[in-house]
Order: C-alpha cells, then sequence, then structure tokens
C-alpha cells in the first residue's frame, strides 16, 4: 500500500507527536482537530519539541523547517480525502471516538487504511463505527512518540491480514518498533503498566514517599522511570480515563482508581503539564 500522505485526526500530545514522527520519515501530514484552540497549541507543542531537538543536535535547524513544512494542520475533515493512511489520536473517550470515526467516514477514500491509537478500548469495538472493519486496527503510540519507539499493532476480529502487515511497515518506516498484540482491554503495556502504577499508589497510601517507591523500582527491576514519575509525565487525567476504562471493561480490582489519584485529578493536579501531580516541577 502506497502511503505518501498521512492524516491525523486529534492534534492533543499525541496526535502532535505522530505528526512530527510521520513528518520526520518525509510524509505529507494533514493534522486535523475541530478545535482551532487545539490547533495553536499543537504548533507550538511542535515548535518546542523541534527546539529540544535542535539543543540536542539531534535535528538541524534546516531539517526542523523541512519537517513543519510538511505539516498543514485544519478544521475541516475533508482534508481527509487526500489521506493515504488516517491514525485517529483523539482523548480516550469512547463518545468522542464514535463521533469523531463516523464524521471521518464520510471523507477518508474508500480501501485506505485506518487506524487508532487508543491505549485501552478494544480494536473490535471501535471497528464497529468504521464501515469498513476489514481495514481497521489500532496503531498505538507512546507518549512521547518521537523518542519511544514502540508501536503496538492490534487486529481487529475483522481486520484483513494485509492491512496489519502494512500497519508494520509502515512503522518500520517511520523508525519505530511495532509489535503484533491481541485485542484486549490495554493490550499489553497499559494493561500491565496500570496495575503497576495501582500498586505503587497503594503503596504510598501505606505511609511511602512517591520518590522513595519509584528509587526502589527503578533499581529493583531495572525501570528508567518510576511509575509514580511516569503516571505524571502522561498526565493523571489521562491516568485516570485509563484506569476506569480498564476496570469498567474487566471489572477486575486491580484497576480500581484508587481515591488519592481521583483526588489528585479533582484538585487539578494533573503531573508534568500542570506543575504538580505526585511530585512537583517548576518551570
Amino acid at each position: 500500500m502506497a502511503v505518501n500522505t498521512i492524516g491525523v485526526i486529534g492534534a492533543g500530545t499525541m496526535g502532535t507527536g505522530i505528526a512530527q514522527v510521520a513528518a520526520q520519515a518525509g510524509l505529507a501530514v494533514a493534522l486535523l482537530d475541530v478545535s482551532a484552540e487545539a490547533i495553536a497549541a499543537s504548533r507550538r507543542r511542535l515548535d518546542r519539541s523541534l527546539q529540544g531537538g535542535i539543543e540536542r543536535e539531534k535535528i538541524t535547524v534546516e531539517q526542523a523547517d523541512a519537517l513543519k513544512q510538511r505539516i498543514t494542520w485544519d478544521t475541516d475533515c475533508a482534508r481527509l480525502a487526500e489521506a493515504d493512511w488516517v491514525i485517529e489520536a483523539t482523548f480516550e473517550d469512547l463518545g468522542v471516538k464514535e463521533q469523531v470515526l463516523k464524521q471521518a467516514a464520510r471523507f477518508v477514500r474508500d480501501g485506505v487504511p485506518v487506524a487508532t491509537n487508543t491505549s485501552t478500548f478494544p480494536i473490535a469495538k471501535l471497528a464497529a463505527f468504521w464501515p469498513q472493519p476489514e481495514r481497521f486496527l489500532g496503531m498505538h503510540f507512546f507518549n512521547p512518540p518521537p523518542a519511544m519507539k514502540l508501536v503496538e499493532i492490534i487486529s481487529g476480529g475483522q481486520t484483513l491480514p494485509a492491512v496489519t502487515e502494512a500497519a508494520v511497515a509502515l512503522c518500520e518506516r517511520l523508525g519505530k518498533t511495532p509489535v503484533i498484540v491481541p485485542d484486549i482491554p490495554g493490550f499489553v503495556v497499559n494493561r500491565a503498566f496500570a496495575a503497576l502504577v495501582v500498586a505503587a499508589i497503594d503503596v504510598c497510601a501505606s505511609g511511602a514517599e512517591p520518590e522513595a517507591v519509584d528509587r526502589c523500582l527503578e533499581l529493583g527491576l531495572g525501570h528508567k522511570m518510576g511509575p509514580l514519575r511516569s503516571a505524571d509525565l502522561v498526565g493523571l487525567d489521562v491516568m485516570l480515563a485509563m484506569l476506569r476504562s480498564l476496570h469498567e471493561q474487566t471489572g477486575h480490582p486491580r484497576f480500581e482508581p484508587p481515591a488519592q489519584l481521583v483526588a489528585l485529578v479533582a484538585d487539578g493536579k494533573l503531573g508534568r503539564k500542570t506543575g504538580q501531580g505526585f511530585y512537583r516541577y517548576e518551570g
């Protein structure tokens, strides 16, 4: 399947990061969002990311400028008609995803593969919102997409093997490492990570400090970043939505959102992006 242009739906953290990855691989990108404010924030987010790459000498100023020229932001879903591949990267809310996919279906050309970046919802469930479920699958990128190598590839019950193979090839073209995983709630990484975060919060509730818990798991398990600091990076609102989705789908107590996490989100302490979560952040 020839892919020259990718349509990315959702100009948040993940959508912007996926667009950057695709543009860096030389693809044209149409990055869409219904919110003009979200698009403005996406542009700023990309500029910060590229500036960081320039400062770390990972990319030159000329390469950064050329990359930005390959991305087009728009609020009009009609731009999806240009795309050879579409990736939905909206917030982890089933109603939002249903609405977005049904609207996008009016413009995406027949035969174009469509992937969702969902982190918890079964692909077979989301495929029901797409008129060609045989061309629908999951491509789960990790935050931040430009830095994280793994992409989980998840086929739905009707996904054609050729579409799955094309997704693997596309990920490799983007410089990522694709791994095919089963279509279960949370897939592999988030299913394990969510349980680890809940366990870490439970230890804190027993009197341990977040830094001590993270340090022990980093040293004891060889993780580069402990679960609580990782949750702050992901965003505690995103973490809470993930746990609620997993708990609702599985009914397992290991995914029941801890009271401390619920309280932090209610107080607007969402982690690194707001300056405070399990930790405080400066600047």
